[in-house]
């Protein structure tokens, strides 16, 4: 992750496709882009595919890979992962079992709920204490510790969890045991929950150990075969995506998994927010809809919204089944299994459906010609004549429109008695609902208006929904940011270094000075070091410092930032959190204790600071061609198709049109003007909106 003029590599894979992107850091400019197969059962193959691609094609070294990956995801979602055991203090053998007793479906009596990570008979309990106040109750003794090296060897397992009680008030016990059973146990993956997650609540610090050791094994051989693939093509950096937007490197994502869970789909709302800060666009819900999966976030005053807790793997066939809590930054995104991809089917009732399950990489939608026979979302939009196979940006597919419409035509128009036309249509209908209902979930259910936002669309499917959905959610204005089928790929080389820690405290304000809150700063700022020497060549660091805070018997906390440069006041921290959740909630509780709950610290390293990448374009004045457009009466009219590279800076065209990019295929519908700005980002306004 150096700064030297040097071309770097940004590289997103996909459940469909896998997006490689190169920038010349010395012009800014975006030198070569393209799509090639994700391969399922080894992702780091697609990433090396495209590696080998790009240096076929240029014959130019690369200095470095960013990469946004999903193989933690996919290794928790699948459950194939790493055989785990699980230490916990002696009467809390149960924890990951018992979780919160809430129900994820109120009114579901009976419901379906993820099941524990680590079995019971694999869950080991070790006989000692450690109270609140970090002092040990129970001390652990030799004794105990050889008798969970015997226990653990004797499970059998790959990795193991130690998450003892109250162990964010003191570690020295996690500690020793983690020692201990790496010296006995060579090639043992052993994660501490005092190292992933220094925070109170026993079940969400057990779980984000668990979690961490579960997809701990196949994440580090990930890394470690791209790595070294890598290494052996000249390319010497490999920095990874975080789910909090920040990078990180090989050897801190090894260490932290967990922290990748979110990997991919942040590389989106990180792009999302350089383009905004570039181009100056306001408030913004990123859209991000693949061959998979659809996503949205938002970006407000230029920087991504952010939650402390997140629930991986919660969603299964789109049933709510709690999943596993992870007490770690994450952007903020909602995450459905609406895609290109997303199968079309009808269920036992004869109701039209679309998704969650997708026809993935292999064998794809029936359009594709790689085996896929089920009709697709992307299949309905070739019937329609959205997408043409001339103007789909792929190297590595033959698009056939006949194959789309025999497998729309078998699975749904004729069991249905509707037109292939109609069948199309109302699958996309239906995918548009979908996606629609998560944009509100992103906002709404936020308490954020969408009508004060603009929608910016991309992966390779977003562009051509976006125009719908914006219509449907009462978003004003579209915007389509340049390679917007590559645009998480970009995203991969725009954010920074990011490391988030925190510590628990749990005391009262009172109970507090400021130089008590300086040597909690300077204990995390001690702990941020050792994740800062792992980082390559960085040296451009920034810290934030932050509490959380609450009324003294609340539930939850509230994050009240400190400046920069400031020294931590108890009075000031008291005085702001009252006027917070006063703001926040419209009252405050002056009878009330303030309580201190965590203090936080974020390190920052600078990787990138050449501001959006450039791309070139020619101006001509015509569209390139005309296609016939159906509706679902089977109706059809010629719409004008433009390739982007023809657009005209500065240039005003009204819709219906269809704008073909590489990777990608947007729409402007009746009613919308297209505006193309200097920089070849699109703006779709609604005329009836006044624009």
């Amino acid at each position: 992750m150096e700064k030297d003029p040097q071309i770097v590599l940004g590289i997103d894979v996909g459940g469909t496709f896998t997006d490689v992107l190169a920038i010349d850091r010395v012009s800014g400019e975006i030198v070569s882009a393209f799509k090639v197969p994700s391969t399922p059962s080894d992702p780091s193959e697609g990433a090396i595919v495209g590696v080998d691609r790009y240096l076929q094609r240029t014959g130019n070294p690369a200095a470095a890979v960013f990469h946004g990956t999903t193989v933690g995801t996919n290794a928790l979602i699948t459950k194939n992962a790493a055989k785990t055991a699980l230490i916990t203090s002696r009467g809390f053998r149960d924890v990951l079992a018992l979780r919160r007793h809430a129900r994820p479906r109120l009114y579901d009596l009976a419901p379906t709920i993820s099941p524990a990570l680590v079995p019971r008979e694999r869950r080991i309990e070790a006989d000692e204490r450690m109270g609140p106040d970090g002092i040990a109750v129970v001390s652990l003794s030799d004794v105990e510790v050889s008798r969970m090296i015997d226990a653990v060897r004797a499970s059998g397992v790959e990795a193991v969890a130690i998450s003892l009680f109250h162990a964010y008030a003191n570690d020295t016990h996690e500690k020793a045991l983690g020692k201990a059973l790496r010296e006995a146990l060579p090639g043992l993956f052993v994660t501490l929950s005092s190292d992933v997650c220094r925070e109170f609540r026993e079940f969400e610090r057990t779980s984000t150990a668990v979690v961490n050791a579960f997809i701990g094994p196949p994440v580090q051989r990930y890394i470690e075969h791209l790595g070294n693939s890598l290494s052996d093509r000249g390319i010497p950096k490999l920095a990874i995506v975080k789910s909090n937007g920040g990078l990180t490197s090989a050897a801190n994502a090894q260490r932290y998994p967990v922290h990748l869970i979110e990997s991919g789909p942040a590389a989106g709302i990180i792009a999302t927010a350089a383009l905004g800060s570039a181009e100056n666009l306001g408030d913004l819900i990123a859209f991000d809809m693949g061959g998979t999966t659809a996503k949205a976030g938002v970006v407000v005053d230029g920087k991504p919204k952010l939650s402390t807790e997140f629930y991986a793997d919660r969603f299964v066939d789109g049933m709510d089944v709690g999943g596993y809590p992870i007490q770690s930054p994450v952007i903020d995104l909602i995450e459905i299994g609406a895609g290109g991809g997303s199968l079309a089917w009808i269920d036992a009732a004869g109701v039209l459906k679309v998704g969650p399950e997708s026809a993935g990489a292999l064998p794809g939608p029936a359009c594709y010609g790689r085996g896929g026979a089920r009709p697709t979302v992307t299949d309905a939009h070739v019937v329609l004549g959205h997408i043409a196979a001339d103007g789909f940006g792929s190297e590595d597919l033959d698009i056939a429109a006949d194959r789309a419409r025999d497998a729309i035509e078998r699975d749904i128009a004729l069991p249905l008695k509707w037109s292939v036309e109609r069948a199309a249509a109302g699958i996309l209908r239906l995918a548009t609902a979908n996606m629609a209902e998560m944009v509100r979930l992103a906002t709404l259910r936020r308490g954020l208006d969408p009508r004060d936002f603009s929608l910016v669309a991309f992966g390779g499917a977003g562009p051509l929904h976006a125009a719908e959905i914006a219509r449907e959610v009462g978003v004003p204005r579209v915007i389509v940011p340049p390679v917007p089928g590559l645009f998480s790929a970009i995203g991969t080389m725009m954010g920074d270094v990011r490391h988030d820690l925190v510590q628990t405290s749990l005391k009262r304000l009172d109970e507090f000075d400021a130089t008590a809150l300086e040597a909690g700063f300077a204990d995390l700022a001690e702990r941020a070091a050792d994740l800062i020497d792992a980082e390559n060549d960085v040296d451009a660091w920034r810290f934030e410092r932050s509490v959380d805070a609450r009324f003294e018997g609340q539930l939850f906390e509230l994050n009240l930032p400190i400046a920069a440069g400031e020294a931590p006041s108890i009075a000031k921290i008291e005085m702001m959190f009252r006027a917070t959740h006063r703001d926040t909630y419209g009252y405050d509780l002056t009878e009330h204790t303030v309580q201190l709950v965590n203090l936080r610290l974020v390190a920052h390293g600078t990787v990138h600071d050449g501001g959006w990448p450039e791309t070139s374009a020619r101006d001509v004045t015509k569209a390139t061609r005309s296609r016939a457009i159906y509706d679902g009466d089977g109706r059809s009219d010629k719409v004008p198709v433009w390739r982007r590279s023809a657009l005209e800076s500065g240039a005003t065209l009204d819709g219906p049109l269809i704008v073909e990019d590489f990777g990608a295929t947007i729409r402007i519908l009746s009613g919308q003007t297209l505006e193309v700005r200097p920089s070849g980002v699109l703006i779709l306004n609604d005329r009836e909106e006044g624009g």
